[in-house]
Order: structure tokens, then sequence, then C-alpha cells
């Protein structure tokens, strides 16, 4: 049992490890933090998951380049096989690689296995050794408790997590709903102020007549700047739409948004994952008064 628990543990170490690089690399590339994980708790399981294969499938290997290869090939299945499974239980892929270089059906590509690879081979031969003689040093007590208090706590995030997954499907459906029905209203909106600035033209004009050029250009002037006041105010009204679209996702949901950029759903609009970030930003921006 004691063995098991090191496992454990040792899954929840390069599941930490994981996390940290996505994170990092992140960080280096956007300049901003964006939690990368999945899970709430700060962890990518899937990194966890391909260490802990590897580990034992390339035990008794100790060729450099064997642990290489093998080792990005067992990832890139992980990681190919974890993408299936989600859409499918899920109907959603968090991420999309399409549009990468050798890459098979946008599930894994190249530059992925090849980060897995090395990743991988650096573990076996230089890191999981002193993992395990650390653990080793540790009292079997110390080793239980905490692997069982662990243990706990991720099953509590794994079940929030698979509750959030279960409902995103549903919550974008409503999303989309009140996104058709704002610009439903807003070019209700549009329409009569037009109509209303159209009418204000004809009246100008007739009272003018035949005055001087300069007197229909104020007129026109002020009826343009009244357009522009009433254009602005369907644009601050978005802030209700906003603020709407953050209240439907719950704050895991909203950084998943965020974190996956290429996330996929099963909807009817392709293009509602990039309106509900554009709602989302703006939420951001303007605050809980947007």
């Amino acid at each position: 049992m004691l063995a098991l628990e090191k496992v454990f543990l040792w899954f929840l170490l390069y599941s930490f490890v994981g996390w940290l690089w996505e994170t990092l690399l992140n960080i280096a590339m956007k300049k901003r933090f964006v939690d990368r994980g999945i899970l709430n708790g700060p962890l990518c399981p899937i990194y966890g998951f391909g260490a802990v294969i590897a580990i034992f499938a390339l035990e008794g290997e100790h060729s450099l380049l064997a642990v290489f290869l093998t080792s990005g090939v067992l990832a890139c299945t992980l990681e190919y096989v974890t993408s299936w499974g989600v859409e499918k239980l899920f109907h959603m892929r968090l991420w999309d690689y399409s549009k990468k270089p050798f890459n098979i059906n946008g599930r894994v590509y190249l530059n992925g296995f090849l980060f897995f690879a090395a990743g991988c081979t650096v573990v076996k031969f230089w890191v999981q050794p002193e993992v395990m003689r650390v653990l080793d040093s540790w009292p079997p007590v110390l080793v239980n408790w905490l692997s069982w208090i662990l243990f706990a706590l991720l099953m509590v995030d794994v079940a929030v997590t698979i509750a959030g997954l279960v409902s995103m499907r549903s919550r974008l459906g409503e999303v989309e709903g009140d996104i058709k029905a704002w610009k439903q209203r807003q070019i209700g909106r549009m329409d009569v102020h037009i109509t209303a600035t159209d009418e204000r033209i004809e009246r100008a004009e007739a009272k003018l007549g035949v005055q001087p050029r300069a007197a229909h250009e104020s007129v026109e002037a002020r009826v343009q700047e009244r357009l522009e006041e009433a254009t602005g105010a369907v644009r601050e009204r978005g802030g209700e739409l906003a603020h709407r679209v953050h209240d439907r996702f719950t704050g895991q949901q909203r950084r998943w948004v965020d974190a996956f950029p290429t996330m996929r759903a099963d909807v009817r609009d392709p293009h509602l994952l990039d309106q509900v970030r554009e709602q989302l930003a703006k939420y951001r921006r303007h605050g809980a008064d947007a």
C-alpha cells in the first residue's frame, strides 16, 4: 500500500510541475498570468499521468534515444486519448492544434511530442531517482497521512471540475441565447434612433428651405451628433451583456475560456466562444459596473 501512496505523490509532483511549466510558458508568451490547469488546484493531471506511465513503462530501459522516442509516443498517445475522451464525454475540446504544423487531427503535434519526450527523459534519468530517495527518507506515517489528505482534496476538486464540464455546454447555450436577444434589442433601438434622425433632418430641411448652406450644415452637424450619442448609448448598454455573460459561468469555467484560447464547444455558433471571451474581457476592464 505504501508503494501505491508514493506513486500517488509522484503523480501530484509531476502534475504540479506540468502546471508550473504551462503557467510560466504562458507568462513568457502572453506577458500575463493565466492558470492553465483544468482543475482548481495547481495541477495539470495529464503531465502527472504521462510521467508515471513513462516511469513504469521504461523502467528497464537505459538508452537515452529509446527513452526519448518511446516516452514521446506514450505522452502523445495519452494526450490524444484525453482530448478524444473529453470531447466525447463533455462535447468540447480544450485544445486544438489544427493550425500547428505536423499535427494529428488537431489533438497532438510535433512540438508537444518533443517537449514531452525531453521532459520524460529528464524525469527518468535525473529527477525520479532523487524523488525516490527523498520519499524513502520520509517516515511511513507521514507518507500515509499526506497521501490520504491530498487524495481527499483532489477528489473534491475532480468532482467540482466534472460538474463544471458537464454544465459548460448548457451554459454556453444560455449565453448564445442572451447574445442573440441582446443584438436584436440593439438593432431595434438603432432603428428607432435612425428613424427619428431621418425625421429631424426632413423637418430641418423643410424649415430651412433655401436658407444659406451654412445653416444646412449646422443642422446636419447637430443631427449627426445626436446619432453618435445614440450609438454611444447602445454601446454603453453592452455592459449589461458583459455582466450577464460573466454571471452565467462559474469562476472555473470563466478561467477555462481564458486559459484555452483554442477551446471548441459543440454549439451552433462556431464563433460563440470568441464572443464570450470578448464580453468577459469587457467585464474585467470595467468591473462589476460594466
